[in-house]
């Protein structure tokens, strides 16, 4: 279904929002680590949440993932959703200690609900619109995966 990018076979506005972490570092353990937009805390990574070094974690904002997504760890919104307002929004990752780990801000990127922003190319460029680059052949989104749809691993 065109928007269903955790291929549940329902198209949900919320479910179907999704945030990925690349590990090129060494591996790193995000157990209680926090996920929060402006307004309230999102998903608490539960514990065992260990992403391998070049590996993968796409958080999902409800439903049931279903498939491989490249082989990344896959986990969905334990507070019930992402709720990444599409006016514009801070997303910001928090230790165990409530240190800011890193923060992302929607509000460049807004005005297109449809579809996701990647990096161009892969990892390292500047954040543009998913399916409009030529890589990408027309695709919304690729969860856990390069903008062909192929593994990072």
């Amino acid at each position: 279904l065109i928007g269903d990018a955790n291929s549940d076979g329902t198209r949900d506005a919320n479910d179907d929002e999704f945030i990925e972490f690349f590990n090129s570092g060494s591996e790193l353990d995000l157990s209680g680590y926090t996920i929060s937009d402006e307004s309230q805390v999102r998903h608490t990574f539960p514990a065992g949440t260990i992403i391998p070094v070049n590996g993968v974690l796409v958080l999902f904002g409800g439903g049931t993932p279903t498939g491989s997504f490249g082989g990344a760890l896959v986990q969905t919104a334990s507070e019930g959703s992402l709720n990444i307002s599409n006016a514009g929004d801070i997303v910001t990752l928090r230790d165990t200690n409530d240190t800011v780990i890193l923060t992302f801000d929607v509000y460049n990127l807004s005005g297109n609900p449809n579809e996701s922003y990647t990096r161009n190319p892969d990892l390292t460029g500047g954040f543009v619109q998913h399916a409009g680059i030529p890589e990408a052949n027309g695709a919304l989104f690729s969860p856990g995966t390069k903008l062909d749809g192929t593994s990072f691993n």
